[in-house]
């Protein structure tokens, strides 16, 4: 017979493991690294700039669409 301690720990392994989010792949033209993780915006870093920054997106089912701040269309998709 299984304790309460074995029980608990067989929980939290089966939550932890769907509670996992599914991997996004962003993409624009001259991008350097791009995430996204499910919220309102998504980090974006377009070459040739020092660094990137958060916009905004609009998501529709497993795709989300946002432009940065030079006009540049970008993608993420979930996989």
């Amino acid at each position: 017979m299984m304790g309460r301690l074995g029980l608990l720990a067989l929980f939290v392994v089966a939550l932890s493991g769907s509670a996992q989010a599914a991997a996004w792949t962003c993409s624009a033209k001259n991008m350097v690294s791009g995430n996204y993780d499910g919220g309102d915006t998504a980090y974006i870093h377009l070459s040739p700039y020092e660094r990137g920054n958060n916009y905004p997106v609009i998501r529709k089912g497993k795709t989300v669409t946002g432009r940065t701040s030079n006009g540049t269309p970008f993608v993420c998709k979930q996989q």
